[in-house]
C-alpha cells in the first residue's frame, strides 16, 4: 500500500545580494544638485534692476543758523523789586514806559481794575499766547514753561494798566517809578552773551547748543543798580550765519542772493548771501530785512536753502563703476556706417610659431574723443598690432583710460555704459542724458555694479 503522507517541503534561503536602484541615484544626484544650486543661489550677490528716471536731487540744504542783530542791552540806574510791562517782541517808541523799579509794582497800582472790565480783543491776547504755549511745548525745554508764565504775567499787566500808561508823566501821577526807552526798538527779555558777536568770531563752536545759555530777565523779583533789565533791538536788518563744509561753500560760490525757508512756518524769502572763511572752516551769511520781529527772541534759528540744483538722469552711487578701455587711435577706425556704437579694425596678433595673423573684427565703442575710441581690453592681448586701412602704419595696442559708468541690462545681459555726473549727494547722483554712449531715461540698470560680472548676471 503506497505511502500517502506528505513529505515535508525544505525551505532554502538564498541571501540577497547589493541591488543598484537608478531610479533613487537620480532622485538623490538631483536633489544635491538642487542643495548646491540653493546654496550658491542664497550667498550670492544678485543683480537688482534699477529704472533710470529724469530728475534733480534734492540736497539736504537744512541748517541752524545763528542770528545777529543790532542788539542794545539796558541796565537799570537804581535797585529795588521790578515789574515789566511792555510785551516781548513789542515795538516801542522813545519815551515808551518799559518797566517799574520801587515798591509800588504796576500789579498793586492797577488793583482796582477787575478782570471783568475787559473786552473779548483783550482776552484773544491771552488765548493767542497760550495756544502759542501749546503748540510749541516740549517736556525736554522746561524753559519755555519759565516764558509763558513771564508772558502770560506781562499780558495781564498790559491788559489791566493801559489806562495808567497812557496818563500823564508815563505813570509817575499813579505813584510808579516807570523807566522810559530811551530810543525805538523792539523789547526782548533775554541775554545770552553772543549781543555782542560779530560775524568773524564765529566758528563751529558757536554752533554748540549744549554749552549755550539764555537768561530770562522777568523771571527777577528784584534787580540791583547796573543790572541788564531788558534788550532793544534797534534795527529790523539783521543776518543768519550757517556752519558750510568745503564742497557746498564752493559751489555756492558765485552766489549773490540766495532763496531760504525758515522751518518754523515754511514762509521764504529772498536774502543777500555771502561767504566767508574763518582758518579752515566755511560759513554762509544771508543778510535779510524782514521777518526779525518774529524770531527776536531766538538765537537759533532753523532754516532750509532752497537751490536750483543740476537736473539729468538720476541714479544710485552704488550702480556707478569704474572700467579700464583700450584706446584706440582715430585714423586707425573703421566706423561701422549702418551702427554709430560700433567700429571695424584690422587686428594683427602673433601665433604660436610666430607668425602673423591679420582679420577684421567689429567692436563696440563705449566713448570717444576727437582723437581715440574706447574699446573692450578683451578684444586684444597686449602687444597686437592695429592696421590702418590701404597703409603700412600700424598702431601697437597699449594704452589705456579708465571710464566712470554704469552696467545696462536692458537686454538681459550687461552692457558698459560711460556716464558724465554733473550733480551728486551721499546717496544719488545726476548725469548728462541723450550722450552718444551713455544712458536714456527708462534704461534699466544693474543696481549694484559690485554684482555684476562681465560674462554675465546673477540672477
Amino acid at each position: 500500500m503506497a505511502d500517502n503522507r506528505r513529505q515535508p517541503r525544505k525551505v532554502v534561503n538564498i541571501k540577497g545580494g547589493f541591488s543598484i536602484n537608478i531610479g533613487t541615484i537620480m532622485f538623490g544626484i538631483v536633489f544635491l544638485y538642487m542643495l548646491i544650486y540653493l546654496f550658491m543661489y542664497f550667498t550670492a550677490d544678485h543683480v537688482i534692476a534699477y529704472e533710470v528716471t529724469a530728475g534733480s536731487l534734492s540736497g539736504n540744504y537744512r541748517y541752524t543758523a545763528i542770528a545777529l542783530r543790532s542788539e542794545l542791552p539796558v541796565t537799570c540806574s537804581e535797585a529795588g523789586p521790578i515789574s515789566y510791562y511792555a510785551r516781548e517782541g513789542s515795538k516801542v517808541g522813545v519815551g515808551n514806559g518799559i518797566y517799574s523799579v520801587g515798591d509800588i509794582s504796576v500789579a498793586a497800582a492797577t488793583s482796582g481794575t477787575a478782570l471783568a472790565d475787559l473786552d473779548n480783543d483783550s482776552y484773544s491776547d491771552l488765548r493767542s499766547i497760550a495756544a502759542t504755549f501749546s503748540g510749541n511745548y516740549s517736556s525736554v525745554d522746561y524753559q519755555n514753561v519759565y516764558d509763558f508764565k513771564a508772558d502770560a504775567q506781562t499780558a495781564m499787566i498790559e491788559l489791566l494798566t493801559q489806562k495808567v500808561i497812557d496818563s500823564a508823566q508815563q505813570g509817575i501821577s499813579a505813584g510808579l517809578n516807570l523807566v522810559p526807552a530811551e530810543r525805538d526798538g523792539v523789547v526782548v527779555y533775554s541775554v545770552d552773551g553772543m549781543e555782542d558777536l560779530a560775524v568773524e568770531d564765529i566758528t563751529k563752536e558757536s554752533f554748540n547748543r549744549k554749552n549755550y545759555k539764555r537768561e530770562n530777565l522777568r523771571l527777577k523779583d528784584s534787580v540791583k543798580a547796573g543790572d541788564v533789565v531788558y534788550k532793544l533791538i534797534t534795527s529790523e536788518e539783521w543776518s543768519l550765519v550757517i556752519p558750510l563744509d568745503k564742497k557746498t561753500a564752493m559751489e555756492l560760490s558765485d552766489q549773490n542772493t540766495i532763496r531760504f525757508r525758515f522751518m518754523e512756518d515754511g514762509s521764504a524769502f529772498n536774502a543777500g548771501f555771502s561767504i566767508m572763511q574763518n582758518g579752515a572752516d566755511f560759513f554762509g551769511k544771508l543778510d535779510i530785512s524782514n521777518s526779525m520781529i518774529r524770531f527776536c527772541e531766538d538765537r537759533f534759528v532753523e532754516i532750509e536753502l532752497l537751490i536750483n540744483r543740476q537736473t539729468g538722469l538720476k541714479i544710485p552711487n552704488s550702480a556707478i563703476s569704474e572700467k579700464v578701455f583700450y584706446r584706440i587711435p582715430a585714423e586707425f577706425v573703421t566706423v561701422n556706417e549702418q551702427s554709430e556704437d560700433e567700429i571695424l579694425l584690422r587686428k594683427e596678433s602673433y601665433d604660436t610659431d610666430g607668425s602673423a595673423i591679420v582679420r577684421m573684427i567689429t567692436a563696440t565703442v563705449y566713448d570717444k574723443t576727437d582723437t581715440d575710441y574706447y574699446i573692450d581690453t578683451a578684444l586684444f592681448t597686449e602687444g597686437d598690432y592695429v592696421l590702418m586701412k590701404d597703409s603700412s602704419r600700424r598702431f601697437q595696442v597699449s594704452d589705456t583710460s579708465s571710464l566712470i559708468g554704469v552696467y545696462n541690462i536692458n537686454k538681459g545681459y550687461p552692457i558698459f555704459r560711460e556716464i558724465t555726473i554733473i550733480d551728486e549727494n551721499e546717496e544719488y547722483c545726476i548725469v548728462e542724458s541723450n550722450s552718444d554712449y551713455g544712458l536714456a531715461q527708462y534704461d534699466q540698470i544693474a543696481l549694484n555694479a559690485s554684482a555684476v560680472k562681465e560674462d554675465g548676471m546673477e540672477e
